[in-house]
């Protein structure tokens, strides 16, 4: 009798809570993949939003949806009038902001998928090299079938690779409310048929302050997360090396040797003291496998590998020295030394505005250590 009725009410349970799900046909839903924002007139933001439409007598269809408004719940609102399919944003993967609007600030924005249940926080945040609509509206020569997720496996396999820094919106929002780090995006680029990630995006706070180029991209990599098999090309003086040169006669005419180095293995530390005027102290040790020059050297000679490891490293830690004294002169720090400086006792009342005036005047030395562990293919 006791097993009768648990299961009665067990069956009545389960009825009950399977009325209340809202029955979805895939047919009839419009996947919002990416979305895009740009300024527009009138205080206005235009939104692009890139759609999978499904019919079982075609294949999967691609649209994509423009229109205008003041908040993005409004674009939303005006692009559900321009479909037949119902919108959801349970599949978005990549949100892009044009760069005009970006230099206004973001947060509000951001502020939004953050608030919308449906959107998980794992949702990859770039910026646009011109508008999101020139982006996510590109005619590129190899089409693919949905442009929301060809970008967002760019961006996630170049994460993957160790080339990018994870953009997802769980960490903008955490770089942006915490106290001494700022947020630091992709920035994508339509250029020859193609779209692609051009660098990267510096932030002060929400707004868009500076971009650096894709050679740029692994100093300051390098001092936010540690290099697994990472890769990097350099360009040091050649008559450092003419006495190991297999060919001295072959020479090419230039004063450059190009070397390109990978399997990258890196480790960082960042260090400071308790003192009224910051002072950092940045080690960045690195191993990695020689793959390519475009110079033959006698790389059995002790010398001349030895030589090598000393001119990669001083051109990175020329190259780090330089990228943290740019981000110091735009008041922008992606790497972290205000969050470092927080974390001593006594400075954990440290605010935003404070670490700006002290993030001026503060002090930083570099040391990167070097080493070739393998040579690869020479060319």
């Amino acid at each position: 009798m006791i097993r009768t009725t648990m299961l009665l009410l067990l069956c009545f349970s389960s009825c009950f809570l399977s009325s209340c799900v809202e029955t979805r046909y895939l047919e009839k839903l419009g996947l919002i993949t990416a979305v895009g924002y740009d300024q527009a007139d009138d205080e206005k933001i235009t939104g692009t939003m890139v759609l999978y439409q499904f019919n079982p007598a075609m294949q999967d269809v691609e649209k994509v949806l423009i229109s205008k408004s003041k908040t993005s719940k409004g674009i939303r609102l005006s692009q559900n009038l321009e479909t037949d399919h119902k919108l959801v944003s349970g599949q978005l993967r990549i949100t892009v902001y044009g760069r005009e609007l970006a230099e206004k600030g973001i947060s509000h924005l951001v502020d939004t998928l953050e608030r919308d249940s449906s959107i998980g926080n794992m949702v990859y945040l770039t910026i646009a090299d011109t508008t999101a609509e020139q982006i996510l509206n590109y005619q590129m020569t190899e089409r693919p079938s949905n442009m929301g997720t060809y970008l967002y496996n760019l961006v996630r396999q170049n994460v993957e690779s160790e080339t990018l820094v994870s953009p997802t919106l769980q960490e903008f929002i955490t770089d942006y409310g915490s106290v001494g780090k700022d947020p630091i995006l992709p920035l994508l680029k339509a250029s020859d048929g193609k779209v692609g990630v051009d660098g990267f995006a510096l932030f002060t706070r929400d707004k868009f302050i500076k971009e650096i180029k894709k050679d740029k991209i692994f100093f300051i990599r390098s001092l936010m997360e540690d290099y697994n098999a990472g890769s990097v090309e350099v360009e040091l003086p050649l008559e450092k090396f003419e006495p190991y040169l297999t060919s001295p006669h072959l020479r090419q005419e230039k004063d450059k040797v190009y070397i390109m180095i990978d399997s990258i293995k890196s480790s960082h530390k960042i260090k400071t003291e308790k003192k009224a005027t910051p002072s950092f102290e940045v080690k960045l040790k690195i191993e990695s496998r020689l793959l390519e020059m475009s110079e033959e050297m006698k790389l059995s000679d002790p010398k001349a590998l030895r030589l090598l490891e000393d001119e990669i490293g001083d051109y990175i830690e020329k190259n780090i020295k330089e990228m943290i004294l740019m981000l110091q002169e735009q008041g922008t720090d992606p790497i972290g030394f205000g969050m470092e400086y927080k974390s001593i006792r006594g400075h954990e009342d440290l605010s935003r505005e404070k670490w700006d005036k002290l993030y001026k005047d503060a002090s930083f030395h570099v040391k990167v250590e070097n080493k070739i562990i393998r040579t690869g293919v020479i060319d």
